[in-house]
């Protein structure tokens, strides 16, 4: 080689001496140093001056023996490659390193010394050891999971952790040799992958949600709900997934659901109307209910307060019942309400309520309403009917205690007038007030004696006719117009007309009387729903009846009149009832009245009635 040759030769050496990463150290035969690389004193910390000619001290003292067994190897001729081992720095730390040692030989080929390559490896041993942690991690995660953890892959479980073989009543062993399709219920693994497939590759979604029934070692079925995600597994697309045993879960919601569909049997068809309440929320109304309410179906009451359909008066004490209630299975006493309908009125209502467990997985309060309007009308008129039974004992009395002085009086006073020579005035004021005595004593004898009724088939319009035209002067003369709205298919009825002729004129006249203005009474009548009565309706546009004063309608001396009794309805109600009729008086102030008399076409049940008066 020439001398130019040498010379870059030389130069390229140079150059890897100084500038390769790896550590490099040269030895002689006595184990001194006799040189080092850049890259060794990096990795050391050592500088060149500090290590040459001095003996190694970079071996950890536990090591010492191999690294004399790796140098008399090289000095034997031999060689070591990738020897993994510990060196230590100057800072007393250490570093794992690949270890390369050959024998240093001379231009004659004798074997002058030792050349040990260092590398390190350390980054790289932290990270097989922190993926060598992880993956025990994980492992021994999946193993331990109380879940069951799989990756399927070509229609086969690949893994499968401890419990998913034990929820299946396999081992381990035994699950991955099963094919996936016999752990499912016929067609549910096509199912399945199809919309997995869907959701994971075309949606891009992360997580593939499913629930499938699966199949045992022993062919019981298995409810399972779980979620997996798209991994790549050997190369291949497979998926990750984990699963949970939620037979039970099912079992209670079915339990639940049976639950719910007997309470709301049973709901459905008790025979009076029932809310079920949530934190005071109707969820659940019956038809009765409904129909109480006047909605058109429980859509339009599902989802609302109760107290919307409760009287802003009763609202705080039904509130205070139903925070009561609902921390007891003590049912609360019927207590009486006001509700609200969907066309506004207010009807007397009774309620009770109790704590009902598992509605739907939910704790909710059962109320049962009674409508009290039939129940408060029969005792309304049986006090009135009290009232008149003893006004007709009192009248009995009343009258024959009072007619013969009356009659005295009167015959005196008109004596006495014919006699006097002034002063008639006063005598003919004591007259018109005897003859007011006299009137409400004869007004008390018509409730008093007995009423030997005369019960017959009569038409009911002919009747009012016949009541109007005797009315009909009178009422012209107010400028009072009559109007009748009779429908056609009214039948006739059973009844006693001359007393049905003394209501219609009582309550006809009141009409008149109640508009000296003028103005119009209407009169209709129609058939009851269940054709089996019919309801008669006067109205009239009169001033009305102030609503303190309606309750009591009915009452003697209770009138709006100036010089009235009171004894005209009073005495139109009795004829009503022995009729085995209803009579109702409502009336708006400054709109007017309406009297809405309903009568039974029943007649068995008068005749015997008539029988025994």
């Amino acid at each position: 080689m020439d001398k130019h040759g040498h010379i870059m030769k030389h130069t390229l050496m140079e150059s890897i001496w100084n500038n390769i990463p790896d550590g490099i150290v040269v030895i002689d035969l006595d184990e001194n140093i006799l040189d080092v690389n850049p890259g060794f004193v990096a990795l050391h910390g050592w500088t060149r001056e500090e290590l040459i000619g001095k003996p190694c001290c970079f071996t950890p003292v536990h090591l010492l023996e191999e690294r004399r067994l790796m140098i008399e190897k090289a000095k034997l001729g031999e060689s070591v490659q990738g020897h993994e081992t510990f060196k230590l720095r100057k800072d007393g730390t250490m570093l794992y390193v690949s270890l390369n040692v050959t024998a240093l030989r001379d231009e004659s080929g004798a074997i002058i010394g030792v050349v040990g390559f260092e590398r390190d490896i350390s980054d790289r041993i932290k990270m097989e050891a922190s993926l060598f942690e992880a993956e025990s991690l994980y492992s021994h995660l999946a193993d331990s999971a109380l879940a069951g953890v799989f990756v399927g892959q070509g229609g086969r479980i690949l893994y499968a952790n401890p419990y998913l073989a034990a929820l299946y009543g396999y081992t381990n062993e035994e699950l991955l040799q099963v094919e996936l399709e016999k752990l499912m219920l016929p067609g549910e693994l096509e199912v399945v992958t199809r919309d997995a497939q869907t959701t994971l590759m075309e949606q891009k979604k992360i997580y593939f949600h499913f629930n499938i029934t699966g199949v045992k070692k022993d062919g019981s079925p298995v409810h399972l709900e779980g979620n997996s995600c798209l991994i790549s597994f050997q190369g291949k697309p497979a998926l990750l997934g984990t699963v949970q045993d939620i037979t039970i879960k099912k079992e209670k919601e079915r339990s639940l659901r049976d639950s719910a569909n007997m309470y709301q049997r049973i709901i459905k068809f008790l025979p009076e109307p029932i809310v079920l309440i949530d934190n005071g929320e109707i969820v659940y109304a019956n038809k009765l209910a409904v129909k109480l309410i006047g909605a058109a179906d429980d859509s339009e009451m599902v989802g609302r307060p109760i107290l919307d359909y409760v009287d802003p008066a009763y609202s705080d004490d039904l509130m205070d019942v139903l925070n009561k209630v609902i921390h007891t299975d003590d049912p609360t006493n019927f207590i009486e309400n006001k509700l609200l309908c969907n066309d506004g009125q207010t009807i007397d209502v009774e309620m009770s309520s109790i704590r009902i467990h598992n509605y739907r997985g939910k704790m909710v309060i059962l109320t049962v309403i009674r409508d009290l309007t039939d129940r408060k009308r029969s005792e309304e008129m049986l006090v009135r009917s009290e009232k008149l039974s003893v006004i007709g004992q009192l009248a009995a009395g009343v009258a024959h205690e009072i007619r013969n002085p009356l009659t005295a009086l009167k015959g005196f006073t008109q004596l006495l007038k014919s006699k006097a020579e002034g002063n008639s005035f006063y005598y003919d004021i004591m007259t018109n007030e005897l003859d007011r005595i006299n009137f409400i004593v004869n007004e008390f004898m018509t409730l008093a004696k007995p009423h030997f009724s005369k019960f017959s088939t009569r038409r009911l319009d002919h009747i009012l006719h016949a009541v109007i035209s005797i009315l009909e002067t009178q009422a012209i003369l107010m400028n009072v117009s009559i109007r009748t709205e009779f429908e056609n298919c009214i039948p006739s009825i059973y009844c006693d007309e001359n007393q049905l002729k003394q209501v219609f004129i009582n309550i006809i006249k009141n009409a008149i009387e109640a508009m000296p203005l003028g103005g119009q009474i209407t009169i209709s009548a129609s058939m009851e729903p269940d054709q089996e009565r019919v309801r008669l309706t006067i109205r009239d546009e009169g001033m009305g009846i102030p609503d303190e004063i309606i309750s009591q309608i009915g009452q003697p001396f209770i009138t709006t009149k100036e010089k009235g009794t009171g004894l005209g309805l009073m005495i139109s109600s009795r004829i009503i009832e022995q009729h085995q009729g209803l009579m109702h008086i409502s009336s708006v102030p400054g709109e007017g009245t309406t009297i809405e008399i309903i009568l039974p076409l029943n007649t068995e049940e008068l005749d015997k009635k008539a029988g025994r008066l």
